[in-house]
């Protein structure tokens, strides 16, 4: 006798052949999705042929375990896939809830001496141990990256361990110890103390836990580290000294802003703003401030633990789709595909300690969806063969891309892409600390999107960013709109002085020697620096609007003047990194023929960016050019107008003398 399940897909099979159209299967709010992914396994080949639909009935899909599929999930083809499709309400779930009703006012006497008293009266308390079984892990004496678990979310969103200060970070002038360096661990540096005035730390328990999350040396390098004291020291009051190591030691010179910043989170003695919560990681007491107005029976209180995805997959799927489903509340990535064909469409993906939606393959897309409250990425897409430069034909499109980097406050971007021919259009991403997206490869399209909000907290770095590679060539970035960056520019004030640095945060921005980069048709708006190319080449800069910078496009020189940019050891190793992919043959002497002579042809100047047809409005400064320039080898730089405009105290843009008549001024200021 077959069993049940075969017997139901038969069933189905039948009866979607009978009426001509694919397989349909249906899912009970509730039942383990391993079942429902079992009962398409069981179909029979013939039925699958037609396609198949897993319609999933609106309601919680709770997740015991990751979903895991392969190459058995996938269908017949593109034109007959299966498609897990979800009704709206549907949702997959991870994690494990808390019950609003659990909670009650905190009444024991230690804890309420150590609350602040802002918070005393308004705190609750819910015993977690049920919901986190066995021990929990220490916390390291500093990490990156990786909050350790539990994470705890409120009401669709990250909520916050306690911290101080709740807005904003606190910031520091004066180091006492930059740190010791550990040859044995590169770019580590243990130690480090600073002055700190303030008079916060004096109530933090350090014996029991005391860790800060800051920007120690540059303001693209973030990591969390223990603080072993505060106090007076040789001399100096307020003096914090720390544990644990962070990269590069305490304030060792950075470009952009020169102090320093950090908050100091995971204390109760910090536990006063809503949506803050601190967890006694020994008895697993969960202590929680309800957001305004208290915990309704509603509100939704998750713990999630496992560092597992909630969708999981090898790389032979092929053929497949989730459409319409929302997936939420994980310590890990959201969702991890892998395969061919594979596509997410009009999904919500939120509440993800990791990265939302992990892509890798070829012919695959994440459209229509939006991401959110993401740890890390909110997506990224891997694909192609940059060895053959063979596209990989996988796009990221009409998404909505936000609240990201909730965790990894750097270099985690709400799209990152590598690999060779991902095409990035018509996205919005915005509200992140550090870079909206990171690319490395060939043959990317980045079209038409919307990116705004982001490097609040972070500089010497750009809303879109590659870097350090002679190889990451072929890439085209045109009529995306890119405005209000850096901190507190989200209302439309504009770059300003204030920022993590008035020329510090970029819209386009091509790191150390970066090459082949065609910027077409782009807006820049509010933003310190609309373009920076820092010292490469082939980057033809053509038709772009930049309205409100301080800077609108700058060139250096960095390749003619740094030792690192070949050396290796510590250098960027250019030439090794091209040698490896075989530049200066085969397909890719064919493909940049350029690249294949670069080491004969001046390989430390910034060569072949032509500048032309772009229009600089109320800018203070069009064009930034390195002093070391090799004018007699530099590209045209031709066409490009300067407009001042008569809005009340519109600047007027310098221009360097040396291309100024590649520049038509048009003042309007003049004759008022």
């Amino acid at each position: 006798m077959r069993p049940l399940p075969v017997l139901c897909a038969l069933t189905a099979a039948l009866s979607a052949s009978a009426a001509g159209g694919p397989v349909v299967v249906e899912a009970r709010s509730g039942e383990p999705l391993a079942a429902v992914r079992d009962r398409v396994r069981a179909l029979p080949e013939e039925a699958r042929r037609r396609g198949v639909e897993v319609v999933l009935a609106p309601g919680d899909y709770v997740l015991a375990e990751a979903l895991r599929l392969g190459e058995r999930d996938g269908g017949a083809s593109a034109e007959y896939p299966v498609k897990w499709r979800g009704e709206k309400g549907a949702r997959i779930v991870g994690g494990v809830r808390v019950a609003a009703s659990r909670f009650r006012p905190v009444e024991d006497a230690e804890v309420l001496r150590r609350l602040p008293e802002s918070a005393r009266g308004k705190a609750l308390v819910a015993d977690v141990s049920a919901e986190i079984p066995g021990p929990l892990p220490d916390f390291a004496e500093s990490f990156s990256g990786e909050y350790p678990t539990p994470l705890v979310f409120v009401n669709h969103a990250f909520a916050t361990p306690a911290l101080g200060p709740n807005e904003g970070l606190a910031r520091f002038l004066a180091r006492v110890d930059g740190g010791r360096r550990d040859d044995s661990r590169r770019g580590l540096f243990f130690g480090g103390a600073f002055v700190f005035g303030d008079p916060r730390p004096s109530r933090w328990n350090f014996e029991s836990g005391v860790w800060l999350n800051g920007y120690w040396t540059h303001d693209w390098d973030n990591a969390s580290v223990r603080a072993e004291r505060w106090g007076a020291e040789g001399g100096t009051n307020g003096v914090m000294r720390l544990a644990g190591g962070v990269p590069y030691g305490v304030k060792s010179g950075t470009w952009g802003l020169k102090e320093r910043r950090f908050y100091a989170f995971n204390m109760i003695e910090e536990l006063d703003a809503p949506g803050e919560w601190w967890l006694d990681r020994a008895r697993k007491l969960l202590y929680l401030i309800p957001p305004d107005g208290g915990l309704r029976d509603d509100d939704e209180i998750f713990v999630a633990t496992a560092r597992r995805p909630l969708v999981s997959c090898d790389g032979a799927l092929a053929h497949f789709a989730f459409e319409g489903v929302a997936f939420e509340y994980s310590a890990g990535d959201g969702l991890r595909l892998s395969g061919n064909d594979v596509h997410l469409r009009g999904c919500r993906v939120s509440c993800c300690g990791g990265t939302g939606v992990v892509m890798k393959g070829d012919a695959n897309s994440v459209s229509g969806c939006e991401i959110l409250q993401t740890g890390q990425c909110g997506v990224r897409a891997e694909g192609g063969d940059r060895r053959r430069l063979v596209r990989a034909g996988t796009s990221v499109d009409g998404n909505d891309i936000h609240d990201f980097g909730v965790v990894r406050r750097t270099y985690a971007p709400g799209i990152s892409v590598d690999g060779c021919g991902i095409d990035v259009r018509c996205n919005r991403i915005h509200d992140a600390p550090h870079s909206a997206v990171i690319y490395g490869g060939n043959e990317h399209l980045f079209e038409s999107n919307d990116v705004y909000g982001v490097l609040r907290e972070t500089g010497d770095a750009g809303a879109f960013y590659t870097g350090r590679d002679w190889t990451t060539q072929g890439n085209v970035l045109r009529f995306n709109c890119v405005h209000d960056l850096g901190p507190g520019t989200s209302d439309g004030s504009g770059p300003g002085d204030d920022a993590v640095s008035g020329e510090n945060t970029m819209g386009f921005y091509f790191d150390d020697c970066d090459c082949g980069d065609e910027v077409f048709g782009n807006t820049f708006r509010d933003v310190a620096r609309g373009i920076m190319i820092g010292g490469g080449r082939d980057h033809p800069v053509v038709s772009n609007t930049f309205v409100r910078c301080n800077i609108g496009l700058s060139i250096d020189c960095r390749g003619m003047t740094w030792r690192q940019w070949n050396t290796p050891g510590d250098g960027w190793n250019l030439e090794e990194k091209a040698s490896r992919l075989g530049y200066t043959n085969g397909v890719w002497a064919a493909r940049y023929p350029r690249l294949a002579r670069i080491m004969d042809d001046h390989p430390r100047e910034p060569l072949y960016n032509p500048v032309a047809g772009n229009v600089f409005v109320d800018c203070r400064e069009a064009l930034r050019l390195g002093k070391e320039a090799p004018m007699e080898r530099m590209a045209p730089i031709a066409g490009n107008t300067v407009v001042r405009t008569a809005a009340p105290g519109a600047p007027a843009a310098k221009i360097d003398p040396r291309v100024a008549a590649g520049f038509t001024v048009v003042d309007e200021q003049k004759g008022r």
